[in-house]
């Protein structure tokens, strides 16, 4: 459908997690270092009672936040055994956090690609998603995956919002990278709601929510429509679509209702490049 990503991209997901969190506990760690720091007599050593160096205290600060608590060094009686606690419960808090974010990003990266999978299933392009759900007299084959794919699409918007790391998760299979199964799903719509007599078509308002669903997601991507001609997508043609015999609007009034796509098409072009992808279906244009 589109071209393999490079190996190291399907890398720099897990990567920059990995490191994100490596920063959130070097961060929480130097802060109660600094905090022990505070005073000279602060921490201790437990056989001496002598005040400890500074490599004493970041291995202090260290134990303490991971809930090590060997009694190597002892706080200060009063604020210090309370600030000890309070380093103590930071950490419990860090690695309960920590756990919970890489599930849930997980999580959410195995819906992405479940989602691309259920829609490649219907089809390996949009033509081939509208001519698998023809029954010989209409698309209403199609009325159950598409009542599916919009309540899927609105919960992928809202977790690709909370996770803004999930843009930088890359499919080395181009059938469960989702950015190039979105273009191939709204130029499915599009030809379902511009390009077949609406006595034929599935339910237009599941149509409605699915392209709602998409612009959703789109709109969590920041990048800018492209105006330049050569950063448009490959055009929709509906040749092939008749010759199975299907039935289509005029070519002059599908061409007109298409144009007012165009930057919405445009931005989605841009989604699919940001996923080192092509265009679904692009080299049929060529």
């Amino acid at each position: 459908m589109s071209k393999k990503v490079p190996k190291f991209l399907s890398f720099s997901g897990p990567l920059i997690m990995t490191l994100t969190i490596n920063l959130w506990i070097v961060l929480v760690w130097m802060g109660w270092t600094f905090v022990f720091a505070g005073s000279e007599s602060a921490i201790s050593d437990s056989t001496d009672n002598e005040p400890i160096s500074w490599v004493e205290r970041i291995y202090y600060a260290g134990y303490t936040i991971i809930t090590l608590g060997n009694g190597e060094y002892s706080p200060k009686e009063g604020g210090w055994q309370i600030a000890s606690i309070l380093a103590s419960g930071t950490g419990m808090l860090l690695i309960t956090m920590s756990v919970t974010y890489i599930l849930s990003v997980i999580n959410s990266v195995i819906q992405q690609r479940s989602f691309a999978d259920s829609v490649t299933a219907m089809g390996e392009s949009s033509k081939e998603i509208i001519k698998n759900s023809w029954n010989g007299k209409d698309f209403r084959n199609a009325d159950l995956l598409l009542n599916t794919f919009a309540a899927q699409l609105s919960t992928l918007a809202e977790q690709k919002k909370a996770y803004p790391i999930l843009q930088y998760y890359y499919s080395e299979n181009s059938n469960k990278a989702i950015a190039p199964v979105l273009a191939q799903l709204d130029d499915a719509v599009t030809i379902w709601q511009m390009g077949i007599p609406e006595k034929y078509v599935p339910n237009q308002l599941l149509l409605q929510q699915v392209r709602a669903g998409i612009i959703s997601y789109l709109n969590t991507f920041k990048g800018e429509a492209s105006r330049s001609a050569a950063d448009s997508p490959p055009r929709i043609d509906l040749t092939e679509i008749q010759a199975a015999s299907m039935p289509i609007v005029s070519k002059e009034s599908f061409e007109e209702r298409v144009g007012a796509l165009e930057g919405h098409r445009r931005k989605l072009l841009q989604l699919v490049q940001a996923d080192a992808r092509e265009w679904p279906g692009k080299k049929e244009h060529k």
